[in-house]
């Protein structure tokens, strides 16, 4: 009896087993976003676009400063000092703010042409729709990748929308970075030491919109999926390394929503 009991147990073993492989075959499984979680704090009195964060609440930075955050050409980053930076986001009904304290000893790097995320930018990943699965791993006709160019003078912008299967209408806008894509936006870039400096910008909700997709309303609570990465170009020439840095520390945001933290609204945060 004892024998027959071993053996039942030596079974149900080695089915688990086969069982375990068999779910590790059929793929990894996915995570709802990627436990990375920030707030982004009401500006009860609009934010002053000037290069000074002193209306800002800085106490929630999303940092990006380490190697298992650096999701392309890892081996031309060079620590802190070449590319990392702290990033802060505070909204009103109206806008969204963002700012970020960046280290880059070679800044403000733009080559005509070149495709935004590989010359010195800002990217963002935003879902304006909170009831959105967040495991999801296509993007819905309300998720955005916007790029912010960072070279102290023309500020170009562009709004990816290459990834949305259903655009209900709102295409992507610069695709190269030669153009304007956000109205109502307003930027600014204020040089702290020659290696360092402060980025801030102002984006309306209403360049997320159309007759298809309502404007976006903020409220304290409200909790939708974001990320957000820096990349860096030294050199302005073709073919060069351009090291890019994700909060999440994943390379596929572009690709897959899934990749994302999550920005929650908070309100009283001044």
């Amino acid at each position: 009896m004892k024998h027959g009991i071993a053996k039942i147990a030596q079974f149900a073993i080695i089915v688990g087993l086969t069982l375990g492989i068999m779910m590790g075959m059929a793929g990894p499984q996915i995570a709802a976003y990627q436990g990375e979680s920030a707030l982004a704090w009401k500006a009860a009195d609009g934010i002053i676009i000037d290069g000074s964060l002193e209306e800002w609440n800085r106490t929630s930075p999303i940092s990006l400063k380490l190697e298992q955050q650096v999701f392309r050409d890892a081996n031309q980053w060079f620590g802190e000092t070449d590319l990392s930076a702290d990033v802060y986001v505070m909204w009103d009904l109206d806008n969204l703010y963002l700012a970020a304290e960046v280290k880059d000893d070679t800044p403000f790097m733009y080559r005509e042409g070149f495709p935004a995320d590989l010359a010195d930018s800002l990217v963002f990943y935003i879902g304006l729709d909170s009831a959105s699965d967040s495991e999801r791993t296509s993007y819905a006709p309300t998720d955005f990748r916007v790029l912010l160019i960072l070279d102290d003078y023309l500020f170009n912008t562009a709004i990816d929308r290459s990834m949305v299967s259903d655009t209900r209408g709102f295409e992507s806008i610069g695709e190269y970075g030669d153009e304007q894509a956000l109205s109502g936006y307003e930027a600014v870039i204020e040089p702290v030491d020659r290696e360092s400096y402060i980025f801030e910008a102002k984006i309306p909700w209403s360049n997320f919109s159309n007759d298809h997709i309502p404007v976006f309303e903020p409220a304290d609570g409200l909790t939708v999926g974001f990320s957000v990465e820096l990349n860096d170009l030294d050199f302005p020439c073709p073919g060069v390394a351009t090291p890019g840095i994700c909060w999440t520390g994943s390379g596929e945001c572009i690709d897959n929503p899934s990749q994302w933290g999550e920005l929650m609204f908070k309100d009283g945060g001044q």
